[in-house]
């Protein structure tokens, strides 16, 4: 955490920094204030006009957003040479800014009468404080405020963060850049993808002018190097219980990746040979086949680097330093147990309902019924007080709410949204049986194939117009409608609550078991923890370094055009843009850029840095504090390091910035290279 640099500032000079650690901790100064999130990934600034470079993957809502078949926007990339030029990267896009992290733990677990709470009334209670404390947070106005648990309920900090709403796409490289080697060569090591994108930050209508901005180096990384990353990392599970690294391992991966694979099969035999239906669904595909990938490598980490015999290990000697810690392992065990009584059937609810449910993944296997869902919520939930509101339906998440309800147009396919609800609706009947409420209500319409014609023969969910309309309405006005999907939404809504209920008293519980377990840990591991990542700002620190997979092969931290040119087969995945295959093969244009170690243009570099999802599009600073690359990806034999860091194996996959302005000057990007203080070099 930026405010824990301070403790290992000297650590970091040691491995490299040129520049005091220091700085790190302050949010407003440089480098930190130039550092930013997307909601999802992380991004920076690198112009004093609010230029923004992430990765290509991050920007993709942005190129989907913008393209059709007839300006293919994602085969083809975007630049934008002049500002008019510039495209709204749609609703929904928003840049963050973090300026201010308070510890507010006092105000939140401070009040006695939380001990004497049930455990759903506690965690009531407590986000009943958090909302309170975002309100007081967010009452001057342009700001976006969060209450974050950190070490799962033990400190509570608030982060506020300058919110700006208008983004625009400048820059995107054909698909044959910024993914090349696709989905086989996804998490994999040698890379040569090209994953970056440039984005622009306005406010009424003029480009932003951050406080700070990162220098971009045009020079070359070498093996050892020191490097730091900056970001936005999601989530890892590095202090689940053994209890719960085993349904991790037995329930959650398998079944994950098992309607991963579904959904992707349903999509992709949607869209074949149609191009406006694979456009339609391209985001959707590429974040499934993204989380497949994922979930298979740890799947097999489970087994490979025995990570439920780790936490054995570890639960053992925190027993042995603290035998009461055997009495709070026992609680959080029973406790989980009650959540996963329901889980198979919670699953398929939150696939089919695109809510949040018992695993706390969240997916969607038909984006209109998801959104007729967050109309019949916010019909229920607004003629409550806003303290009162479940999460995601304050006065604060109305406009946000909006930007989806349009956003979606763009990706709303009635076959595929069908056909990806239907496979779901077979698993619930499979898993709930006919006493189930929801499988009782699809059999009373005539079965799953009738039920479906019905439900989208008679439904104005997928109309942009009424679906806004709806936003605005009250259940009154909603039910008057007989609109099908507002109808199996409202069937479907006993099911989330109670599935709701469920999550609320076990968090509850967490809350008031979980810190003494914390405690516990400390105790076996000297005093120093740092905490599982949960979306709020993070500091990593490594050097360049390659690695041995298998047994008498290492693999180098760099690769290059040559690479680039070995792997090229003029198909896809391994398509390049024509332009760049023959700048890659003319030397008067790859001699500016060539490395003298490398005798090459550098593509890719691998490094020690500590990443997980969220990471990606994250700054990757030299030794300098100059941005040297932007963190897109880990190596397959690391994705387990959610939940067990092997330093001998772990690494993160970063494209150099040097191919970041090769690139940029194929496609005649100078204006963009210019605007970063740099000159160009063909």
């Amino acid at each position: 955490m930026p405010q824990q640099i301070p403790q290992i500032a000297d650590g970091v000079r040691k491995m490299g920094a040129q520049f005091d650690p220091n700085r790190l901790a302050d949010l407003t100064g440089d480098p930190m204030g130039a550092v930013v999130s997307l909601g999802g990934c992380t991004a920076s600034f690198v112009s004093p006009d609010g230029l923004i470079a992430t990765n290509h993957h991050c920007a993709f809502g942005a190129i989907q957003y913008n393209s059709t078949p007839q300006r293919d926007l994602i085969t083809n990339g975007f630049l934008a040479k002049t500002r008019e030029e510039e495209l709204p990267s749609g609703p929904g896009q928003h840049v963050y800014v973090t300026t201010k992290i308070e510890d507010v733990t006092a105000r939140i677990t401070g009040d006695a009468k939380l001990a004497k709470m049930t455990d759903a009334a506690r965690q009531k209670a407590i986000e009943r404080k958090q909302n309170e404390l975002v309100m007081e947070c967010e009452k001057p106005g342009g700001v976006r405020c969060r209450v974050a648990s950190f070490f799962e309920g033990s400190q509570y900090l608030r982060i506020t963060q300058l919110d700006l709403n208008d983004v625009r796409l400048v820059y995107a490289p054909a698909n044959g850049v910024g993914d090349f080697g696709g989905d086989i060569d996804n998490f994999e090591w040698p890379r040569h993808a090209g994953d970056f994108s440039f984005l622009r930050a306005y406010v009424n209508g003029q480009p932003y002018h951050p406080a700070h901005w990162l220098k971009v180096s045009a020079e070359g990384m070498n093996d050892g190097d020191f490097v730091l990353v900056a970001g936005y990392p999601g989530r890892t599970f590095r202090y689940k219980t053994a209890d719960e690294v085993k349904n991790y391992q037995d329930f959650i991966y398998p079944t994950s990746i098992r309607y991963f694979t579904e959904l992707i099969n349903i999509l992709d035999a949607q869209g074949k040979g149609k191009r406006d239906i694979q456009i339609r669904n391209a985001s959707r595909v590429k974040s499934l086949n993204n989380s497949l990938k994922n979930f298979q490598s740890t799947n097999e980490g489970f087994v490979k680097d025995h990570i439920w015999e780790a936490r054995v290990a570890r639960e053992k000697a925190m027993v042995a330093a603290d035998p009461s810690a055997a009495a709070i392992l026992e609680q959080i065990a029973q406790t989980n147990e009650t959540v996963r009584k329901t889980q198979a059937r919670d699953t398929i609810i939150t696939w089919i309902a695109g809510t949040q449910g018992a695993t706390g993944f969240m997916y969607r296997s038909s984006p209109m019924l998801s959104s007729a869902m967050s109309v019949v919520r916010l019909a229920e939930e607004r003629p409550k007080k806003d303290l009162d509101r479940d999460a995601g339906y304050h006065d604060r998440d109305f406009s946000r709410i909006k930007e989806n309800a349009e956003r979606w147009q763009r990706v709303m396919e009635p076959g595929s949204d069908r056909a990806g609800l239907q496979y779901f609706l077979g698993e619930l009947q499979k898993a709930g049986g006919e006493s189930d409420p929801v499988v009782k209500f699809v059999a009373s319409n005539g079965g799953i194939d009738k039920f479906l014609d019905w439900l989208y023969a008679n439904t104005k969910i997928g109309e942009k117009d009424e679906r806004l309309k709806m936003l605005g309405e009250t259940e009154k006005q909603l039910t008057a409608r007989n609109d099908s999907m507002l109808q199996f939404a409202s069937v479907l809504l006993p099911a989330v609550e109670e599935m709701d209920a469920r999550e609320n008293a076990a968090s509850g519980a967490m809350a008031r078991i979980r810190p003494a377990y914390f405690e516990s840990l400390r105790k076996v591991s000297g005093g120093n923890l740092y905490p599982d990542a949960n979306g709020t700002l993070r500091i990593t620190f490594g050097k360049l370094e390659g690695y041995k997979p298998k047994d008498a092969t290492w693999l180098t931290s760099q690769t290059t055009l040559n690479g680039l040119l070995e792997k090229e087969t003029g198909k896809e995945p391994f398509d390049s843009p024509k332009n760049l295959l023959a700048a890659a093969r003319d030397p008067k244009k790859t001699a500016p850029y060539t490395d003298p170690e490398l005798h090459a243009v550098p593509i890719d570099f691998l490094s020690t840095c500590d990443t997980t999802g969220g990471n990606s599009g994250s700054p990757t600073l030299n030794a300098k504090g100059e941005l040297c690359g932007l963190l897109f990806d880990g190596n397959y034999e690391s994705i387990d390091a959610d939940f067990l860091f092997n330093p001998a194996m772990t690494r993160s996959i970063h494209v150099d910035s040097v191919y970041m302005l090769w690139v940029l000057e194929v496609d005649g990007g100078q204006n963009l290279i210019r605007e970063m203080g740099l000159t160009p070099r063909m």
